[in-house]
């Protein structure tokens, strides 16, 4: 391609298209090699996926596409459709941290996103371990760094338009405020949003096929843990993660056109758990105190009663933990 002076024009990716596509290389210290019969060999629901994605073509990129060099498997079959690039990695460290990479290298436009296979490294909030075996999902979304006024509002937002994709997929999803995804009032995912050079992400991560053992979760955890094939029919990682990533995008869109207004809340709160209940807040580590959840806040921040601080007072927490009495 040819600019107006007649020169040679920066080459167009070839991930412009969208699409998924599986990083057969991988890349040392990052994420390890893989192909669609390593990915059908680890789980019953990666292997509906590479049957739906199949066939694959080959496609080898230079060294001009810097971390993204090496051969590629672009899926042809009708469930790589998509218009945003899904690239799907074999085992490493975080999601999160492979498309700090790609980001970096101007690979992720707002809503591709990086799907890991396995997670060796995978935290969520405060940094604590996200057990991540095969079979479940472990996505970071690149999220439009432009949000505006819904930029502090990021976790709730992407929360609640991921708990709206799956209520309308016949999940009884929910977000509790402000970064688990419920079902049922049992906790079937997390979201952790990180921002990197002016570059804004929301790892995902979301059990699927298995929770992890009760003995293995923190004394004050909030929620049971439980996984969504409990609560009905999961299609496989990428089928359902590329259908999420469509809903959420559209979300995204009508949230920005009511952003500003109580429109903008009352979408929220409707995919709110524990609206209207007594909870237990932990604010600043040790202070714990009662409240009723009345709301939430157009920042993001969560609207609480307390009446023992005085009749009819609400507060509005910006930061903390919640569990249900």
């Amino acid at each position: 391609m040819k600019n107006p002076a007649g020169n040679a024009g920066p080459a167009r990716s070839p991930f412009a298209g969208g699409g998924v596509w599986l990083w057969r290389d991988g890349a040392p210290g990052l994420a390890e090699p893989l192909s669609p019969e390593a990915l059908a060999a680890a789980h019953p629901l990666w292997a509906a996926d590479v049957a739906r994605l199949s066939p694959f073509r080959e496609v080898v990129l230079g060294p001009q596409h810097g971390p993204a060099a090496g051969v590629w498997l672009a899926a042809a079959g009708a469930a790589g459709a998509c218009a945003a690039p899904v690239f799907v990695t074999g085992a490493c460290a975080s999601s999160l941290d492979v498309a700090r990479v790609l980001g970096e290298a101007r690979l992720l436009p707002p809503f591709s996103s990086v799907l890991a296979l396995s997670q060796t490294g995978g935290r969520g909030q405060m940094r604590r371990q996200w057990v991540s075996p095969p079979g479940n999902l472990y996505a970071a979304l690149s999220w439009p760094a432009d949000a505006g006024e819904l930029g502090a509002a990021a976790p709730v937002v992407v929360g609640a338009c991921l708990a709206d994709a799956l209520y309308a997929r016949g999940f009884p999803a929910q977000v509790k405020w402000p970064n688990d995804l419920l079902a049922d009032g049992r906790k079937v995912g997390g979201i952790l949003i990180e921002e990197r050079g002016g570059r804004v992400f929301a790892g995902i991560g979301l059990n699927l096929a298995s929770a992890p053992d009760p003995a293995t979760l923190r004394r004050d955890h909030a929620a049971e843990a439980a996984c969504l094939a409990a609560f009905g029919e999961v299609p496989g990682a990428v089928t359902l993660w590329v259908d999420l990533v469509k809903s959420a995008q559209t979300c995204y869109r009508l949230c920005v056109a009511v952003s500003g207004s109580r429109a903008l809340s009352r979408f929220l709160e409707g995919r709110l758990a524990w609206l209207g209940r007594e909870v237990r807040v932990c604010e600043g580590g040790s202070h714990e105190y009662r409240a009723r959840i009345v709301g939430l806040a157009e920042d993001g921040g969560l609207r609480l009663r307390r009446d023992e601080a005085g009749p009819g007072q609400v507060l509005t927490l910006l930061s903390g933990s919640i569990s249900l009495l």
